[in-house]
């Protein structure tokens, strides 16, 4: 993987024969036979009767979980980079707002009191940025039991491992956390004015959609100049 996300092996690059290959990596040929077939059954590469083994000219097919081999890789420049993240995060925010609108339909009101505490106990973490992270997905758990999606579970952990393979860019894009703390508690009034006034959800899901849109363009912007320093340094 690491050998095509950093442009080694290219797109349409015929692999060694088996013995060499072996070899330079180190490894029993039945190992790299077994590697061999995780990366095709990955969409990586591509087995040909008589021509070997290469890597797939489109990696179309490819799991969204490439993208974090291609972000930590050296190949990429800063505006490369930037734009994968920025692709990301609008491909997040779609699945985000797909499971909150489900959640919103499915949540009962005593389970307003469930999410309030989880909020309460994220914010208590302020001053430990990677506790406080942990504690995001325990709330990202919550919205996707009441939205009951199967599917997008493991899309969203495809998602978090992509940004997660390079955390200063994490940490960039959220921002102050006293910042993300506020951002939460207006949330919340939304999810809690949509539950309890079901004719008020959609304008309440509108103003969602419309903060996270601003705090993305905020976090992008972080991000963008962390990258810029980043490669200026």
């Amino acid at each position: 993987r690491q050998r095509i996300a950093a442009g080694d092996w290219s797109p349409g690059t015929t692999l060694p024969a088996e013995r060499r290959l072996a070899s330079e990596l180190g490894v029993s040929r039945g190992s790299l036979r077994a590697g061999i077939a995780q990366l095709q059954a990955e969409g990586l590469l591509q087995a040909r009767q008589g021509s070997g083994t290469r890597v797939r000219d489109d990696l179309e097919h490819a799991p969204v979980d490439w993208l974090s081999w291609i972000l930590s890789s050296d190949g990429l420049s800063s505006s490369e980079v930037f734009e994968v993240i920025e692709q990301l995060v609008a491909l997040r925010r779609v699945v985000a707002m797909h499971v909150l609108e489900r959640a919103v339909a499915c949540m009962q009101i005593d389970q307003l009191d469930t999410l309030k505490t989880l909020f309460e106990t994220q914010a208590e973490l302020v001053d430990d940025p990677a506790a406080y992270r942990r504690a995001e997905q325990g709330v990202e758990a919550f919205f996707l039991a009441c939205a009951g999606n199967r599917v997008v579970a493991p899309l969203n952990q495809s998602l978090r491992r992509c940004f997660e393979s390079r955390p200063e860019i994490v940490d960039a894009f959220m921002g102050p956390i006293d910042a993300h703390v506020v951002a939460n508690q207006l949330l919340f009034a939304a999810i809690g004015l949509a539950v309890r006034e079901p004719a008020q959800a959609a304008l309440a899901l509108t103003s969602i959609a419309d903060a996270l849109k601003a705090f993305e363009r905020e976090g992008l912007a972080r991000v963008k100049h962390c990258l810029e320093e980043a490669w200026v340094g």
